[in-house]
């Protein structure tokens, strides 16, 4: 286990209250030093933060166990996933546009490409939803619209498929409801069934989109490979 020594740099105001702080880790082992980040404060009065500018976390390595599956896909394999997942009973879909929404899936638009993040889940309730990443603190699946990759001679689109098996509750870590674990479950393994896993196991590719893009990696590894001397 690594450890750090952590420095604060005040700057004051004129009447004695912080205006900023500089944070600058550094490794206890052999000193190499982090680069600072810095906190603009805007509040008053800020005794406390020079006083006790840290609280101690009981359990400080404490982490909810999450899945991710990345996808290089094709417009339509973002469609046939949504369509398989929407057509299991008491799964229901929401969209994030302006805000967190329930919709049908004829309502999404699949093409030229998904443009917002898909939530699944077959919850008969759920809390409050949070705009940035709801799936991490409640019984949500999650299909990203696509990253663009480039590539030679142009773009992949790579999804990622994610759901949390743990969450987060103050400093208490609570299991998800089994109905939407194994939910995800059915889900990973139609993916594992349709879809290739050659980049690793949490990888699910459409066969003709990864052709593609080894293809044209391997094309340009070639093309920028030294000619051999005679």
């Amino acid at each position: 286990m690594t450890l750090f020594r952590v420095d604060l740099v005040y700057d004051f105001r004129d009447d004695g209250d912080v205006r900023s702080v500089d944070v600058s880790p550094a490794c206890c082992d052999c000193g190499r030093e982090r680069a600072a980040a810095s906190f603009e404060i805007d509040y008053s009065p800020t005794a406390e933060l020079i006083s006790k500018p840290l609280d101690p976390i009981e359990h400080p390595w404490l982490k909810a166990k999450r899945r991710e599956i990345t996808a290089y896909w094709q417009p339509a394999d973002a469609e046939r996933f949504a369509s398989y997942l929407s057509e299991i009973p008491e799964v229901r879909i929401y969209r994030c546009t302006n805000g967190i929404e329930e919709c049908g899936i004829e309502a999404v638009e699949f093409y030229p490409e998904l443009k917002y993040d898909l939530y699944f889940t077959n919850a008969l309730e759920l809390p409050l939803l949070r705009v940035r990443d709801p799936q991490k603190a409640a019984p949500l699946l999650r299909l990203t619209s696509p990253f663009h990759i480039a590539c030679p001679s142009g773009i992949a689109l790579l999804h990622y498929i994610e759901y949390a098996d743990e969450i987060l509750r103050g400093a208490e870590i609570l299991r998800q409801p089994q109905p939407f674990l194994s939910f995800a479950q059915q889900a990973r393994e139609w993916l594992r069934q349709n879809y290739l896993s050659k980049r690793g196991s949490n990888t699910a590719d459409n066969a003709s989109e990864y052709k593609r893009i080894v293809s044209l990696l391997r094309r340009k590894s070639r093309d920028h490979t030294p000619a051999s001397e005679n």
